[in-house]
């Protein structure tokens, strides 16, 4: 009895290349696609992508102090930015950036990587609560593809406390839009196929913690210094503002704490003195808690942007100042009596030769 054999061949080396030629035209159809498509049909994701470019393109101006106001959600939903900017003044040019679920590991990389792109505004206005600040939580994949470079991203997660298996991940989603966004676009279909979810989601937001023990707030001022340090590095000055809340998370030690060093901390309005109605949820403020939130902003953020004016032309005025006074001191260029006279042979050649 004769066995049945196979007619199964190992597949040839050319064969094998031409397999991973066509996933990775996949993979690279997919990433394109996604990175295209997704900016073009999300709202969300062209608000964030037009407020990054516009942050990028801030520099330094004669008639208008640059003031880039960033944050999360809560500056989102808690800040009327058109009625901030008409509030401030026309000499204060504000550019708002707004990345939602964000921590302060996400806005310190970030502005690294903003600064190191070229972005020189006059003023940093990071708005987040004091948990926020002290928590070493970061936003996901998004923020690690949107707001850290690659030179920043082993150290970014080691303070993460990130394992060697999250590691390799925000690897991938700091080269790839599509894993990196990957749950923004899990949620934009979500959003597309149940418009009230963000209103139920909104209940599953868990209530902001205090700052527990003095080891918490020293990591907070800690934090706020390497937020300056870097904001001084690149010519720009920190602001930070803690918006509204129904308990008070340590704002207060935080502010005495960051003024007595010299930091500005800014809290508009106080702990516990916004109604319960002011509140969409337990710590997002509703739009009528906006309409409170951002003339209190808008009046203490002034104040600082004109101190803070007064006291870069002041500095300006000093270094032209010092450079006027150096040009008159320098001794001046004295012309050697040899060299002022013409030559005399040459003189000379030309009398005797003037054909030439």
């Amino acid at each position: 009895m004769h066995l049945s054999t196979s007619n199964f061949k190992t597949p040839s080396g050319r064969h094998v290349f031409l397999l991973l030629l066509t996933c990775a035209l996949v993979c690279a159809l997919i990433e394109a696609g996604t990175a295209f498509e997704f900016e073009r049909i999300s709202r969300i994701e062209q608000r964030r992508e037009k407020e990054y470019q516009g942050a990028l393109e801030m520099h330094s101006a004669e008639h208008a102090t640059s003031v880039l106001v960033a944050g999360n959600s809560l500056l989102l939903e808690g800040v009327d930015f058109p009625q901030l900017q008409q509030d401030v003044g026309p000499e204060f040019s504000l550019r708002r950036l707004v990345v939602e679920g964000t921590f302060y590991l996400d806005w310190y990389y970030g502005l690294r990587r903003m600064f190191a792109s070229g972005a020189r505004p006059n003023v940093v206005v990071l708005v987040l609560n004091p948990t926020q600040l002290s928590s070493s939580a970061i936003g996901g994949d998004y923020t690690t593809h949107f707001l850290v470079d690659k030179t920043d991203l082993l150290q970014f997660a080691n303070d993460a406390g990130a394992d060697r298996n999250r590691m390799s991940s925000m690897a991938l989603a700091n080269i790839s839009f599509f894993y990196g966004a990957r749950a923004e676009i899990r949620n934009w279909i979500l959003g597309e196929i149940l418009p009230d979810l963000p209103n139920l989601t909104r209940s599953f937001h868990s209530t902001p913690k205090p700052l527990a023990g003095t080891d918490s707030q020293e990591l907070a001022m800690q934090r706020l210094q390497r937020l300056d340090r870097i904001c001084q590095e690149h010519g720009a000055e920190l602001v930070f503002v803690i918006p509204p809340s129904n308990a008070d998370l340590g704002t207060s030690a935080l502010s005495k704490a960051a003024s007595a060093i010299g930091i500005q901390v800014l809290i508009p309005i106080a702990p516990g003195l916004l109604l319960p109605s002011d509140y969409s949820d337990r710590f997002h403020l509703s739009p009528n808690g906006a309409s409170k939130f951002t003339p209190a902003l808008a009046a203490g953020l002034r104040q600082v942007l004109l101190v803070s004016e007064s006291r870069r032309n002041m500095t300006t005025a000093f270094k032209s100042g010092l450079a006027i006074k150096r040009r008159l001191s320098d001794p001046p260029r004295q012309t050697s009596f040899a060299n002022a006279l013409p030559d005399r042979t040459a003189a000379g050649k030309a009398v005797h030769n003037p054909g030439n």
